[in-house]
């Protein structure tokens, strides 16, 4: 019997189809091995299908979020040219890659994100996102609170996110929106807010934010939250000599069991180096102050740029860390701490420069009981506040202004209000206005403050 090589009849059979024998139709690759298909890629900006420009290449505005779906199992790598570009809620599979592109700087960049096949890392595909410039007023502000913290507040426009950084690193985010009824104003939201009305809020006009916000409450023993005043800025004065000045100061003091108000002027001299406050019961000017009555405190650079530290002369013990907002030409002085006797003791001061101004505007901002407003100044030395209170019910003030005393600051007013016997100060300057309650526990308006940023 004649044996089957079946070695050679496999080559036979390669050879034969290799001429085109067997039925064939002259195909030129093995039977089975078909081509590998390309990588390719499908993109979605903001749920919705995206068409390139060009060669892979999309426009995208800050805050919008971006999915890719590769054709095959791939690997991620990931670049922002020049750096900026952040990569929020990131999420990464071998099928799938998604993100929020946030824009941390005013100026455009590009975001690469690269697929690789896992099979075969030789097998790439680079798409490039062009990240329009943030928002110009995203950034981090310097911020001086009621409840005697320094804090740092993270704003960004785009995502509508914010977060809250204190002074031993630990951070309170998220989110805020457009308030629907007051143009430029911003509503915080936070689990903090147990009110029946949330009057946690922002507005800003140039590098300066007026708000508030559920802060901790510095007087309690046990954690508690209050809407409180804030005012921030990323505009802080760093050159010593521009401290120079003669401000007007507005302060409160709020204990566990008392609250007091302070109303001064002081003036920063000598390039920046001397401050000199008068602190008596009448409220003199500076110049007019008896040698009795004034403070004389040393200024010195602070440990970060844009704080300075006070040392009062006569007790070098007694120190402060001061800072100065710049807005357009003017400063706002600023004080945010707690009692070197009592930790749970807030302190707040607030200081505009002195001049006889008293411009009409409207402003924004909040009051010490947690209630938000805007208030009217008029020309004829009235102003009005229309708002909500943390109870939800309606605000709504009438205020008649009166000069100070002729020996007094030209920059105050006086509210004296002749129903109840109750006496406040107002003071303006730097797009501010305040109002301050006397220190006057009988009527109670010791500790109130009332603080408006003007447009």
């Amino acid at each position: 019997m004649r044996k089957w090589n079946l070695a050679a009849g496999i080559l036979a059979a390669v050879a034969l189809a290799s001429c085109g024998g067997g039925g064939g139709g002259g195909g030129g690759g093995l039977a089975g091995f078909a081509a590998k298909p390309a990588l390719t890629t499908s993109v979605k900006i903001n749920g919705q299908a995206a068409t390139a420009q060009s060669a892979d290449l999309y426009a995208v505005k800050p805050g919008d979020k971006v999915e890719i779906t590769p054709s095959q199992n791939v690997s991620w790598t990931s670049s922002s040219a020049p750096a900026g570009i952040t990569a929020n809620a990131l999420a990464s599979t071998p099928t799938q890659w998604s993100a929020q592109l946030v824009n941390e700087t005013a100026s455009a960049a590009t975001y690469t994100v690269t697929a690789s096949e896992s099979a075969d890392a030789s097998s790439t595909r680079s798409l490039q996102f062009a990240v329009s410039g943030g928002d110009a007023r995203n950034g981090s502000y310097k911020a001086f609170a009621t409840n005697g913290t320094r804090q740092t507040l993270a704003l960004n426009f785009d995502t509508g996110a914010y977060s809250w950084t204190d002074s031993n690193n630990a951070v309170v985010s998220g989110s805020f929106a457009a308030d629907a009824n007051e143009a430029g104003t911003y509503v915080f939201q936070s689990a903090r807010i147990a009110t029946a009305a949330n009057t946690a809020r922002f507005h800003l006009n140039q590098d300066t934010v007026i708000g508030a916000f559920p802060f901790a409450v510095t007087q309690s023993a046990n954690e508690a939250f209050a809407i409180q005043p804030f005012l921030a800025s990323r505009a802080l004065e760093t050159q010593q000599a521009a401290l120079d000045g003669v401000y007007n100061r507005f302060g409160i003091d709020v204990g566990p069991t008392t609250q007091t108000s302070d109303i001064s002027q002081f003036e920063i001299s000598a390039g920046g180096t001397k401050l000199v406050r008068c602190n008596d019961a009448n409220i003199s000017r500076i110049e007019l102050c008896q040698p009795a009555d004034q403070q004389t405190w040393l200024i010195s650079p602070g440990s970060a740029s844009g704080m300075w530290t006070m040392t009062e002369a006569a007790t070098p013990s007694n120190t402060a860390n001061i800072a100065l907002a710049r807005i357009g030409d003017q400063k706002i002085f600023l004080i945010a701490g707690k009692s070197a006797s009592d930790p749970r003791t807030a302190v707040f001061r607030i200081g505009v420069p002195e001049g006889t101004a008293w411009p009409a505007g409207t402003g924004y901002g909040s009051a010490t009981p947690g209630s938000w407003g805007r208030v009217q100044v008029a020309a004829n030395n009235t102003s009005t506040r229309n708002g909500v209170a943390t109870d939800g019910s309606v605000v709504q003030t009438f205020n008649t202004f009166y000069p100070m005393g002729t020996s007094q600051p030209r920059g105050m007013r006086l509210l004296p209000n002749t129903t109840t016997g109750a006496t406040y100060f107002a003071m303006q300057g730097a797009k501010l206005f305040a109002i301050i309650g006397a220190n006057d526990p009988a009527h109670g308006t010791n500790g109130y403050l009332q603080l408006s940023l003007m447009d």
